[in-house]
């Protein structure tokens, strides 16, 4: 038998242990296995690094059917109320991952999980989801719902004649963007007058941010005080004034709707839904009967999950 080393394997198995070496020395400080050559390891971004941007950034380098893909939403509002003046979204559809978000009882519980999922949709830079106009919002969820699964909506429905309840399917490509007449001045502020009191009051419309800590305001006083009531609608009232026959004294707004007589606050209230951009989330149902009515459709997590 020939004893004489072969050389060419020697070289050809000392290069390879020099690669195993390189990887070695490269590889992360875990238990992950080692692959088999340094092209398999991923780069790292050396600042800044995110595991989501990098498990994008890796499945655009893979397979078309591993990447994320967005639509651009138009909001009702225009951006006539914005600083910036947006008038459009990018908002990424929704994955298995925003199902299991969605499904947390404890965001469910404490009213967050779609306050969280539009932070985790809108893809637009600067875009602050708290300062969106509540009917922005809401058009945003709807395109969330019907790209996620699909425009028919199940739903139980009073007869408004007998309190009994029946199933209906409601088609969501019917909901269309309210129509304001009405626009804004330079200030964002719209001017109503109101009968009994003959006075002129500058109103201005609320962020859903601004809604939700008024909300829970009003809940906290009620818990503390043991109140059988929320005051919730007057202390959403009185944030939407700006003023008073031009006086902007936030003490003597308060006393004022104190006051104010049901019609004028009626009245008030009728001008903020009136100008304030969003889905007209009413609907035409239709009984077993034929009897046809108009109902409003709620927004909330049950929103999203069809019967299945």
């Amino acid at each position: 038998m020939d004893e004489t080393p072969n050389l060419g394997n020697r070289e050809a198995l000392k290069k390879e242990l020099m690669k195993y070496k390189e990887v070695i020395n490269n590889a992360p400080k875990d238990n992950a296995p080692i692959p088999a050559s340094t092209d398999s390891i991923p780069k790292m971004p050396t600042t800044g690094y995110n595991q989501q941007e990098f498990e994008k950034n890796m499945a655009k380098e893979t397979d078309p059917d591993l990447m994320m893909s967005y639509e651009v939403v138009k909001l009702p509002s225009k951006g006539l109320h914005y600083r910036n003046k947006t008038s459009e979204v990018n908002v990424e559809y929704m994955t298995s991952k925003d199902e299991d978000l969605l499904t947390t009882p404890s965001l469910i519980e404490n009213g967050t999980v779609l306050d969280i999922l539009l932070k985790r949709k809108i893809k637009t830079p600067g875009i602050n989801v708290d300062e969106l106009l509540p009917g922005d919002r809401e058009a945003i969820i709807l395109f969330l719902r019907t790209s996620s699964y699909g425009s028919d909506y199940a739903v139980k429905v009073p007869d408004p004649r007998t309190g009994i309840a029946f199933k209906s399917i409601v088609d969501l490509t019917k909901l269309a963007y309210k129509e304001n007449i009405e626009l804004p001045d330079e200030n964002g502020h719209f001017n109503v007058f109101i009968k009994m009191r003959k006075k002129n009051v500058l109103i201005k419309l609320m962020s859903s941010g601004d809604e939700t800590k008024l909300f829970n305001k009003a809940k906290a006083v009620q818990e503390a005080y043991g109140e059988e009531f929320s005051t919730f609608n007057t202390l959403k009232l009185i944030s939407h004034i700006v003023a008073i026959e031009g006086n902007t004294d936030r003490a003597y707004i308060n006393k004022f709707v104190d006051a104010m007589p049901a019609l004028d606050a009626y009245t008030i209230r009728k001008k903020i839904i009136d100008v304030s951009p969003g889905v007209d989330m009413k609907y035409e149902f239709v009984t077993d009967d034929n009897f046809r009515f108009y109902a409003n459709l709620s927004v909330d997590v049950d929103f999203f999950f069809p019967n299945i």
